[in-house]
């Protein structure tokens, strides 16, 4: 398969807001500017792009996470491929980077969560051999209000 994967720049966040759509995260233009900003100043995290000639295919958020408790991990954050790409080896090659990058960092694991309404993506993660772990819930507090 001909294509690349690469860290994403400025000039991919057009295709990344509309990946990040299809992921079930819409996003302005600005709103996404100022992320992306954030993010590509901080080297624990991140951000790969999937590149076909015909533009980008999918994106990889990574992040590595230390803990006090364990050694830590790299977590990824977001993944995506593009509706027309999928099943065509992006998210492969993506986590596979991801998997590369990680070790890197000399991290000893790679973890990804996934909403329990994606079975598609869970049946492509076991596929590639990935274990669940554990089930867990997930509290959040809306620090807006």
């Amino acid at each position: 398969m001909a294509g690349l994967i690469r860290e994403a720049s400025a000039s991919d966040l057009p295709a990344m807001a509309g990946l990040l759509g299809q992921l079930g995260y819409p996003v302005t233009a600005a709103e996404l500017a100022a992320r992306f900003a954030r993010l590509a100043a901080r080297a624990d995290h991140v951000l790969l792009v999937s590149e076909s000639d015909v533009g980008l295919t999918g994106l990889c958020h990574l992040q590595q996470i230390p803990l006090i408790a364990s050694d830590g991990y790299v977590e990824v954050h977001a993944l995506v491929v593009d509706a027309s790409h999928r099943r065509r080896g992006w998210g492969r090659r993506l986590l596979q980077e991801a998997e590369r990058r990680s070790r890197a960092l000399g991290a000893t694991r790679l973890r990804l969560r996934s909403g329990v309404h994606r079975e598609e993506a869970h049946r492509f993660y076991r596929d590639l051999g990935d274990a669940q772990r554990r089930a867990s819930l997930a509290f959040e507090r809306d620090l807006q209000a």
